[in-house]
């Protein structure tokens, strides 16, 4: 019987040491996979969206959000490794905007901040107070960041078409749930009118 047990715990033992060297074959595998260049990581990120982008018509999946998640972190070790790299700020936005579709809307408004951080002349900066004001108003529920990501649009570009927008939002986000169907009415009466 203890010859049995004895057996028994060196087969169990002699298992886990095999475990343990496959499972850091995988970790070395996986470290030298890391070992990208710029354009091989870019290459990777282009045919990841593009996988996804053909999917997004179809349902949500349980793989689809996993390929989603894996763009992600790939999108994050991009933006990481090369925080200067001019495709740097794209990634952030396209970050940002996948991060909402997956309903992460906490990391997406970190994006934009570090978009809005490190990239201040980014071409599409006017969009993001707008986006991120929307993400709060719309997603977290959160009027008061709402108003502020507004203002702040409204201060910085006082004269961008979007600026009106986010006033409008304002306005919108300010009056009672009365007021608005007053408004609304009336906005309807007067396009009629």
């Amino acid at each position: 019987m203890r010859a049995v047990v004895l057996i028994g715990v060196l087969l169990f033992a002699m298992v886990s040491c095999g475990d343990q060297n496959g499972s850091s074959a995988k970790a070395d595998q996986e470290v030298s996979k890391d070992i990208q260049s710029n354009e091989e990581r870019q290459s990777e990120i282009q045919e990841m969206e593009k996988e996804i982008s053909g999917a997004i018509k179809t349902e949500r999946t349980s793989v689809l959000d996993a390929k989603a998640d894996l763009l992600l972190k790939r999108y994050r070790d991009y933006i990481t490794l090369n925080p200067r790299d001019s495709i740097t700020s794209e990634y952030l936005f396209r970050a940002a905007d996948l991060s909402v579709g997956m309903g992460k809307y906490d990391a997406a408004i970190a994006y934009i901040d570090r978009l809005h951080k490190d990239f201040t002349k980014f071409r599409k900066s006017v969009e993001m107070h707008l986006f991120k004001g929307f993400i709060y108003e719309t997603y977290l529920n959160d009027h008061a960041k709402a108003v502020s990501a507004y203002t702040k649009l409204i201060e910085k570009y006082p004269n961008h078409r979007l600026a009106s927008d986010a006033r409008a939002s304002i306005d919108n986000l300010t009056l009672s749930e009365e007021e608005l169907i007053e408004k609304f009415k009336k906005m309807n009466a007067d396009k009629d009118g």
